[in-house]
């Protein structure tokens, strides 16, 4: 059956440790308002968003076969959602410890497990049957990067997919060859999803709309860009430039708030929207998940903006 999206990548337990603004000294110990536990990874957020927001979804991660798993199978249990969680015997799954505080980014640490032995040949070639392929999480995956992502996405557009593509930031930080890796791996994505540090940190410069716009004519792809409380902005193969700011809320929690972003664009465009409305869709949906408690995030819906003829 063809999806309306394959989501590939990372998919693992999210442990949230909240208003913490600094860790203890070593040998003590200190006492947070909250710790949680979720799903978490840029392709599990993703995947959950599409099909929440009514979008046939099919989600390729590969994983342990620790207890975690039971966790992430239960948590990934809702309709119109397609899971294939590839099991390595013998070997603990991903992990992500998230510290959260008022004013300040958050910081994560994260173990990578089996996603570390992730490759394009995990994906068959009915995986590849939707309208969408995305790979999300592309720099905690290392067995997908380069080369391997070519190949990936190559016969994803010979399948008739469009290729999305979320890189996450480098923990080796934005270097030369990084920078070079990317923009060569560019050549075969059609809608590239980052948020406005990544985009800064690829093109070497802070100037964001035009940053979006040089990496969009020079690659042919569509660059939409997070811009946090700012809204975000798109950039077209044609140089054309559409921003939405996000309206001001009281923030709860915004983790996993770009990737409802990812989601509600996709989805609008899925579903024949313009630009400018899936832009706005996707902006209003985010805000709503940074206002809205992470346990009540399946009763967010998009508005209803206007559908009009894709063109991009």
């Amino acid at each position: 059956m063809k999806a309306g999206i394959t989501v590939v990548g990372n998919t693992n337990l999210d442990i949230i440790v909240a208003d913490t603004f600094e860790l203890p000294a070593p040998g003590t110990e200190t006492v947070v308002p909250a710790i949680s536990i979720r799903l978490g990874g840029s392709a599990g957020n993703l995947a959950v968003r599409c099909a929440g927001l009514e979008l046939a979804t099919r989600l390729v991660s590969r994983v342990g076969d620790d207890s975690s798993l039971l966790i992430l199978e239960a948590e990934l249990e809702i309709p119109l959602l397609e899971t294939h969680l590839l099991r390595t015997a013998g070997t603990a799954s991903g992990m992500t410890v998230a510290v959260e505080s008022p004013g300040r980014d958050r910081a994560f640490l994260s173990s990578l497990g089996p996603m570390a032995a992730m490759c394009p040949s995990d994906i068959t070639q009915q995986m590849l049957e939707a309208d969408f392929l995305a790979l999300a999480g592309y720099f905690l995956l290392p067995g997908m990067q380069g080369p391997a992502l070519t190949e990936l996405f190559q016969r994803a557009k010979a399948a008739g997919a469009q290729t999305v593509l979320d890189t996450g930031c480098p923990p080796q930080g934005w270097t030369r060859e990084v920078r070079a890796e990317v923009l060569q791996a560019m050549d075969q994505v059609d809608v590239f999803l980052p948020n406005d540090d990544e985009l800064h940190g690829l093109a070497g410069h802070k100037d964001t709309e035009r940053a979006a716009r040089e990496l969009a004519v020079s690659t042919d792809s569509l660059v939409a860009v997070k811009m946090g409380a700012r809204g975000a902005g798109v950039a077209t193969p044609l140089g054309e430039w559409f921003e939405h700011r996000a309206a001001p809320v009281q923030v709860i929690d915004s983790t996993g708030a770009g990737d409802g972003f990812n989601a509600a664009f996709l989805v609008s465009l899925n579903r024949g929207a313009d630009l400018r409305h899936a832009l706005t869709a996707a902006v209003e949906y985010a805000t709503k998940m940074v206002s809205t408690a992470p346990e009540k995030r399946a009763d967010v819906t998009m508005s209803g903006a206007a559908v009009a003829t894709a063109q991009y």
